[in-house]
C-alpha cells in the first residue's frame, strides 16, 4: 500500500476517534488527554529497515535516541539515530533486517565509496569520541555486489539510515601521545584486520604462500598526505600500495600528516607463516556425499572416503555457512540454484576432489580436500591440477610396469618415477618432502622451467625445486629491462642471484627480505648499483640491498 494512502488513512482515524471522545463526560476526557498519545505504526516499504537494534560488544542494549542527550525513540520514518556508548566496550553491534524479502543490509563506518563493509551482527570496533555509522539496504546480494565490484560505490543503495555513536570511554589500545590526525581506514587484500582510527599498532597473519600484500590507506581529510612504507600514496592510485613480503614478520609503517605538519603512524606487523595455521575463518556449513560417509567439521579440511569400485560417479553437496560465499567443486562454481551440489567422474584408484568456499568481497578463502578412493586407494592421483600447489603426486600416465613400482627409474632419456601402482607419473610430483616436475612423457625435469604462468629452478642434477636465495654463474653479461635499467654499468658480474618463493617460483619487482629491501628484473636478478625504477633513481649496494 502506498505511504501516503496509509498516512490519510491514519489521519482518518484519528479525527474518527476525537469524534468518539467529544461524546466522553469532561472529567473522563481529561483522564484520557493527561496520557501521551503516539501517531500510528511503523508500516515500513519493502526497502526500509523493519527492525533496528544497537548493542555494545559488552552485549548490552543501546536506546536509539533524537540526540545524543534526547528522548528515546524507536524506528520509524526517520532516517537519523543517536546512540551513547558510555561502557568500556571495544565497539557495537548493530542487527538490522528489511522489510523485502529479497533485501540485504550491510553497514558502513565511513561515507567513503569503496567503505568496509559489515554484516548484521557483525562487530563494529570504534574509538573514543564521535563516529558515524551507515546503514544501508539493497535489493538484493547481486545489487549489492554491483555497487561494490562494478561501480566501485557501495553508496549507491535503496535506503541509507544515519546512526550517529558517541563513545565515552577509550578502549586499551588507544594511541592518544600521538597528535589527533587519522586514517580513514586500512584495508588488506590478504588477512585480517578490525580498524579503528585511533588504534595504531596491529598483527596480521597470511599464508606463506603471500609474497606480497596490497595495502588501502585513505586519509580521514582528503588534504592529509599519506605514506605506505615510505612511498607516497594519494587519490591518484586510490591510496594503495603492494608491498612484498619475506618469510617471518614483516613491519610496515603507515603515515598520515597534514599541512600543519601533525602526524599519526599506524604500524602493521604482518606475519608470513604456514599455509595450515593461516586458512581463512570461512567455512562451510554442511559437506555430504552420496556413496561414503564422512564425519564433517568446519575447521577440518581434509577427508578421505573408501568406495566400492563400482561407484564411477560421486555426488559432493558443499553449502557454505553464508549465502554470500562462492564455492566451488574442482574449479565449477555451485549455488542454491544447483543445491551447491556437484557429480565427480571417479577414475578408478585415487581421486582428488578440491572445494573451495570464498569470501569475495574480504578476499577469503578455505580450501577443503577430499580423498576418494574408488576400490583399492592408488598413489595416482586423478585431477585436474598441474602445479606444486597440493599435497599429493601428479597425474599417473597410461604407461604401467607391474616390475616398476614407487621408484625412480633411469632411463637413456633420463629419470623416470613409477607410482605403486606401476604407472609412470607425470606433471608435479613431490617425494620425501622434495617437489619435481616431470614432463608430458614422464622425463624428469631439471634447470629453469616455466609452467602455469611461472618459472621455477629445478636443481641441474637432482631435479627437486628450489626455494630461497639462488646463485647462478654467469660470465659478462647484462641485464637489461623494460622498467628498471643500470645507468652506472652492464651488470658485468660473474654471478647472478634470485629468490624463489616458498612454492618455488621466481620473485621479479620489490621484495623485503629481513628488513632489507631488495629488486629483481621482470628475468629474475637481483639489481645492483643505480637503477632507474619505474622512472625514479635507486641505489643499491653490492648485496643488492636498497640505499637509496
Amino acid at each position: 500500500m502506498n505511504k501516503n494512502i496509509r498516512r490519510i488513512i491514519a489521519l482518518v482515524l484519528t479525527i474518527n476517534a476525537f469524534s468518539t471522545l467529544s461524546a466522553i463526560t469532561p472529567a473522563k476526557f481529561g483522564d484520557i488527554m493527561a496520557k501521551p498519545v503516539y501517531a500510528s505504526s511503523y508500516s515500513p516499504d519493502a526497502d526500509e529497515l523493519k527492525t533496528l537494534k544497537v548493542k555494545s560488544t559488552n552485549g548490552d542494549t543501546l536506546d536509539l535516541r533524537d540526540g545524543y542527550n534526547g528522548d528515546t525513540v524507536k524506528l520509524s520514518d526517520d532516517k537519523e539515530y543517536y546512540v551513547k556508548l558510555t561502557d568500556d566496550s571495544d565497539g557495537i553491534k548493530i542487527t538490522a533486517d528489511a522489510e523485502g524479502e529479497d533485501e540485504i543490509v550491510r553497514i558502513f563506518t565511513s561515507d567513503r565509496p569503496d567503505a568496509q563493509e559489515y554484516k548484521s551482527g557483525d562487530e563494529i570496533p570504534l574509538g573514543k569520541g564521535d563516529t558515524t555509522v551507515y546503514v544501508r539496504t539493497y535489493n538484493s546480494l547481486d545489487d549489492y555486489r554491483e555497487a561494490k565490484n562494478d561501480d566501485k560505490d557501495v553508496t549507491k543503495c535503496e535506503q541509507e539510515y544515519t546512526i550517529n555513536v558517541r563513545k565515552t570511554q577509550a578502549s586499551d589500545d588507544e594511541d592518544d601521545t600521538q597528535d589527533p590526525i587519522y586514517l580513514d581506514n586500512i584495508q588488506l587484500n590478504k588477512g585480517d584486520i578490525s580498524f579503528t582510527k585511533q588504534k595504531t599498532s596491529y598483527d596480521v597473519s597470511v599464508d606463506s604462500s603471500v609474497s606480497e600484500i596490497k595495502i588501502t590507506a585513505p586519509p580521514e581529510d582528503d588534504s592529509d598526505r599519506v605514506r605506505i612504507d615510505g612511498d607516497v600514496v594519494d587519490s591518484g592510485d586510490d591510496y594503495k600500495k603492494n608491498v612484498s613480503l619475506d618469510q617471518g614478520t614483516n613491519t610496515i609503517k603507515i603515515k598520515v600528516t597534514d599541512d600543519k605538519d601533525n602526524q599519526r603512524t599506524y604500524t602493521l606487523n604482518i606475519t608470513r607463516g604456514d599455509a595450515s595455521d593461516t586458512q581463512a575463518d570461512v567455512y562451510l556449513d554442511k559437506l555430504k556425499l552420496d556413496h561414503g560417509d564422512i564425519n564433517f567439521s568446519e575447521d577440518e579440511d581434509d577427508y578421505t572416503v573408501d568406495l566400492d569400485e563400482a561407484i564411477s560417479k560421486l555426488t559432493v553437496n558443499a553449502e557454505p555457512e553464508d549465502e554470500d560465499y562462492l564455492v566451488t567443486i574442482n574449479g565449477d562454481e555451485v549455488n542454491s540454484d544447483d543445491d551447491y551440489e556437484k557429480e565427480i567422474s571417479l577414475s578408478k584408484g585415487k581421486n582428488t576432489i578440491t572445494i573451495v568456499v570464498e569470501d569475495e568481497l574480504n578476499d577469503k578463502k578455505r580450501t577443503y580436500t577430499l580423498t576418494a578412493n574408488r576400490g583399492t586407494s592408488q598413489d595416482t592421483t586423478n585431477t585436474s591440477g598441474g602445479n606444486n600447489s597440493g599435497s599429493t603426486t601428479g597425474t599417473g600416465n597410461t604407461s604401467t610396469d607391474a616390475t616398476k613400482k614407487s621408484q625412480w627409474v633411469q632411463t637413456d632419456k633420463g629419470w623416470e618415477y613409477y607410482n605403486e601402482n606401476g604407472s609412470k607419473v607425470t606433471g608435479w610430483l613431490q617425494k620425501n618432502d622434495k617437489w619435481y616436475l616431470l614432463d608430458g612423457n614422464g622425463i624428469m625435469l631439471t634447470g629453469w622451467q616455466y609452467t602455469g604462468g611461472k618459472w621455477y629452478m629445478l636443481d641441474k642434477t637432482n631435479g627437486d625445486m628450489k626455494v630461497g636465495w639462488y646463485k647462478e654463474e654467469a660470465a659478462n653479461t647484462s641485464d637489461s629491462n623494460s622498467d628498471a635499467s643500470n645507468t652506472a654499468d652492464t651488470n658485468t658480474k660473474t654471478e647472478k642471484w634470485y629468490y624463489l618463493n616458498s612454492d618455488g617460483s621466481m620473485q621479479t619487482g620489490w621484495l623485503v627480505y629481513s628488513n632489507s629491501k631488495y629488486y629483481f628484473s621482470p628475468s629474475g636478478v637481483m639489481l645492483t648499483g643505480t637503477q632507474t625504477i619505474d622512472g625514479k633513481e635507486y641505489k643499491f649496494n653490492d648485496s643488492g640491498v636498497l640505499i637509496i
